[in-house]
């Protein structure tokens, strides 16, 4: 990228709700999702510019992010910056004592998101641009989502996501082992000819994981079937476990999405955990940071996929700077329902082929106004709490 000097002036945080109405809450067996929370950060320049970031853990912590907003503040706020992509290294540095990971590095993330959003959106062009990126002007992209209690929920849905023009689907593991094999032996027979899955096992499954044995019983089941993948199959600071699988399993294995350092994707490449790292901007602290973690997987030979996971603002940081590295070349799609992502989106996203078309809108193309924080109010005690 090149240098454009940066210094913040104002950062606030902007906690949002899409409030499912009853009967349309998201069931799975991880609870039910009663709302989609989003937790933004905003972010004004000197010159005026104004940009939005997200902390991706904000759907299920957004309580936790203004408290952290303000506790950086002060670390941020009139430093003067060779680069938007200086802020989270910046606030690294001067904050190791205490903010080293988790959301604390989403918010970081999210401050320098919103400080290139910016930039960007002060000189008019998207941010992949910015980013020197987007060669192709399109990602392949594969559809996530596959939520529901029921066998026949999960199909359903990836049959419509095929017919959206997917050719990859993922859908989430049923709480235990053999519920999770027989609804591979129900979805994945019913799928085209020609469309792929991928099975999350959400660490195996969520907050009670299985045994090493049972990951790779289910593991080695789905790669019978060919699996592009098979997700999180153990916690999430299970490295020995994560490489034990893949070492057992025909399938590549892949992981963390809620990572929040370079370092812990690194430990995991190191190990041999991992065929596929998948940063999330969000999570991981930042455009720089994510792209440092794509490079950490080119140099191994692995294959580096974003996770995406969360509002408009999420999918657009992610998408940027997925276009942006010559590495990344595939890209996570959620399909569920939450009209928040959209109405924050100011162009529509353009499939075309099972790809995403690079968007034209300047920033990550996002606008967050009055009228949205009037429509999405926050609303306590929903998000994805898993239970």
């Amino acid at each position: 990228m090149t240098p454009v000097r940066v210094r913040i002036e104002s950062v606030r945080a902007v906690l949002l709700s899409h409030r499912y109405a009853p009967g349309e809450e998201l069931t799975w067996v991880g609870g039910t999702i009663w709302s989609w929370d989003a937790a933004l950060v905003e972010v004004r320049l000197s010159d005026g510019a104004i940009g939005v970031g997200e902390a991706g853990a904000g759907i299920m912590a957004a309580p936790a992010v203004p408290g952290i907003v303000d506790a950086l503040r002060p670390y941020i706020v009139g430093a003067d910056l060779d680069s938007p992509l200086a802020v989270g290294d910046h606030l690294r540095a001067y904050t190791a004592f205490w903010s080293r990971g988790g959301i604390l590095s989403g918010v970081i993330g999210a401050i320098e998101t919103a400080a290139l959003d910016a930039v960007a959106k002060r000189e008019g062009v998207p941010a992949h641009v910015l980013l020197g990126g987007a060669a192709d002007g399109r990602i392949e992209a594969y559809a996530s989502g596959g939520l529901g209690v029921t066998f026949d929920q999960v199909s359903a849905w990836a049959e419509a996501q095929a017919r959206a023009g997917f050719r990859t689907v993922k859908f989430r593991a049923m709480r235990d082992p053999d519920t999770t094999i027989a609804l591979l032996d129900h979805v994945v027979p019913r799928l085209p000819a020609g469309v792929g899955f991928v099975l999350d096992a959400v660490q195996a499954c969520a907050s009670d994981p299985w045994s090493l044995q049972d990951a790779i019983r289910v593991g080695s089941h789905a790669a019978s079937y060919g699996a592009r993948w098979f997700e999180e199959p153990c916690q999430a600071d299970d490295v020995a476990g994560y490489a034990e699988v893949r070492r057992a399993i025909d399938a590549p294995v892949s992981g963390v999405e809620s990572n929040g350092t370079v370092r812990e994707f690194a430990e995991l490449i190191d190990g041999g955990a991992l065929d596929i790292a998948q940063p999330d901007v969000t999570f991981v602290g930042g455009l720089r940071a994510f792209g440092r973690v794509a490079d950490l997987a080119a140099a191994a030979g692995l294959d580096c996929v974003p996770h995406v996971w969360g509002s408009g603002v999420t999918f657009g940081a992610n998408l940027h700077a997925a276009l942006a590295h010559p590495h990344v070349r595939l890209f996570e799609f959620c399909t569920l329902p939450n009209p928040m992502r959209e109405a924050l989106m100011v162009e529509p996203v353009v499939l075309d082929g099972g790809a995403v078309v690079a968007p034209t809108a300047p920033g990550i193309g996002v606008d967050l106004t009055p009228a949205i924080e009037s429509s999405f109010p926050f609303v306590p005690g929903g998000g994805h709490v898993i239970r």
